[in-house]
């Protein structure tokens, strides 16, 4: 395979994927990514190699950061759960208290 476009085309096809969320499409195109991969011979040019390592980066990057979303979001949805129940405060003493809210006013938030 000389060039590999493929492993570059593939690269982009999962940062297309990253983008919008489809990990079912990631889990797809893996397995293809590291078959091309595994063809690039080893007297390789440079300048694809170097490409082929700004991509990957590229997209481990995006991937970082998804995942940062993802936990955020968690955060947030647990956060939103504990205020649905009831909210805390601490006495003199440094004590936490925990008091309910009354069923209308967690069914409103």
């Amino acid at each position: 395979m000389q060039n590999n476009p493929s492993a570059l085309d593939l690269l982009d096809q999962i940062h297309s994927a990253i983008l919008v969320a489809n990990f079912d499409l990631l889990e797809q195109l893996t397995p293809a990514l590291e078959t091309s991969m595994m063809a690039i011979p080893s007297m390789t040019q440079t300048s694809l190699l170097a490409a082929i390592k700004a991509k990957a980066e590229r997209n481990a990057a995006c991937l970082m950061a998804a995942g940062r979303g993802v936990r955020a979001a968690q955060r947030r949805v647990a956060e939103i759960r504990d205020a649905a129940a009831g909210f805390s405060t601490y006495d003199t003493r440094g004590k936490r208290a925990q008091h309910a809210l009354p069923s209308s006013f967690a069914r409103r938030y």
